[in-house]
């Protein structure tokens, strides 16, 4: 019952780390898994463990302790010349109904300036530099800052989100429900997104937007950590024709940000915006609730800012809020967010894998969704409506959250 050993390492690394002889056991009374393994070399790395039983992947296992790396507990593990390493696994916490009689272990060794996706929740971009920067310095990181306000002002935090299925749109009896046909449908159907990407934990502030782009056109000022808003489709990406194309504009805010990061930044799809926002759910509300009132939603209040029944007219900083499960904020309210796709009214019944909107331009409207500051609590929802405005067109209702694709043929970024 051996092992399977691997080094993450890039040539131009400096320091040498060695990894070797993984060996697994198990106590078959109360099957607790004992991996053992050597660490030489001069400089701490992350450790992962991958347990594979009968066949059956078990990665990242949870009930798991000793010198490993974990999302929960994100220490590195200092090599040593002496003694070997100890992980240790409860399978039957993780495994509770299965045998672990053909069981092989992973060890991995990641140096802590690349780590595995699957380790680090969230990228984050140093926009600190500016707009004359050449290059924004690019980190992973575990949880956000507890304090602080850099992580809403000079640094981008993207989420990963991982792929996955979810059903799109609202059920016919949901309270809140589109029923006006001159609006468009939020007809349900089953969406699958085979590759995970990242998306911003808030919506792209007015000092993250001056920082790239040198100027603030939001109609809202007062406060550098609230959206920015008053901000064209065409100005974000540039007039590039998506989904025929996944160029964006050189000088628009995502094409800056590929080239001083070269990453795939981009505005997410309409579909990869719905599925970040519900986090799960399949209600009307992120936080697994339902509306109480069409205007005003105690539910809703946890969450969003929106008009709660009286006039409303400017946003608050981002994250005031409650987040979804997955540690998004804002997505009900506070401003609409612009997304790829062309405007459509019906997205029909039918199941969907990686949707990219429309082929078909309608009056050079493109989507944008998740209710703003100013709307009653109905269009607030993660269904919501589905609107679409000009894409050389401005609104100070209307704001972006920034996501990065996965490149061709890829699972991330």
């Amino acid at each position: 019952m051996l092992f399977g050993v691997a080094l993450s390492a890039s040539s131009t690394q400096v320091p040498t780390v060695v990894l070797d002889n993984c060996v697994l056991k198990q106590n078959p009374q109360n099957r607790m898994v004992e991996v053992t393994y050597e660490l030489t070399g001069d400089t701490p790395v992350y450790v992962t463990l991958d347990i594979t039983t009968n066949g059956v992947p078990i990665p990242m296992p949870e009930a798991v302790w000793g010198d490993i790396t974990t999302k929960q507990f994100l220490k590195a593990v200092e090599p040593d010349d002496l003694a070997p390493k100890k992980i240790y696994w409860l399978a039957k916490q993780d495994w509770p109904n299965n045998l672990t009689t053909n069981a092989r272990a992973k060890v991995t060794a990641w140096f802590t300036n690349d780590p595995p996706v699957s380790l680090m929740s969230y990228l984050v971009v140093d926009l600190s530099g500016g707009p004359s920067a050449g290059i924004y310095p690019v980190r992973y990181a575990s949880m956000l800052p507890e304090s602080g306000n850099t992580h809403k002002t000079t640094e981008l935090w993207m989420r990963h989100i991982p792929a996955g299925t979810f059903m799109m749109g609202s059920p016919v009896g949901e309270y809140g429900f589109n029923t006006d046909p001159a609006k468009a449908a939020e007809t349900q159907h089953q969406v699958t997104l085979t590759q995970d990407f990242y998306i911003g934990v808030f919506e792209v502030t007015q000092q993250q937007y001056e920082l790239v782009m040198g100027v603030n056109p939001a109609s809202n000022k007062g406060g550098l950590a609230q959206p920015v808003e008053n901000v064209a489709y065409d100005t974000i990406r540039g007039s590039q024709s998506w989904p025929a194309s996944d160029d964006v504009g050189l000088n628009s805010f995502m094409g800056r940000l590929r080239a001083r990061t070269s990453l795939k930044f981009d505005l997410p799809t309409e579909a990869q915006w719905e599925y970040a926002c519900r986090a799960g759910t399949t209600g009307a509300l992120n936080n697994g609730q339902e509306l109480t009132h069409l205007i005003s939603c105690i539910h809703l209040n946890e969450v969003a800012c929106y008009r709660r029944g009286g006039a409303n007219n400017a946003h608050t900083v981002v994250g005031s809020y409650l987040p979804n499960a997955w540690g998004l904020y804002d997505m009900h309210g506070s401003v609409w967010e612009w997304c790829l796709d062309w405007f459509i009214k019906d997205l029909g019944d039918g199941s969907v894998t990686d949707p990219k909107g429309s082929e078909t331009p309608f009056e050079n409207r493109r989507m944008y969704r998740g209710g703003c500051y100013n709307n009653d609590a109905a269009q607030c929802r993660s269904a919501g409506e589905r609107l679409g405005y000009g894409s050389q067109n401005a609104h100070a209702t209307l704001g972006f959250r920034a996501a990065i694709q996965p490149p061709p043929g890829g699972g991330g970024q």
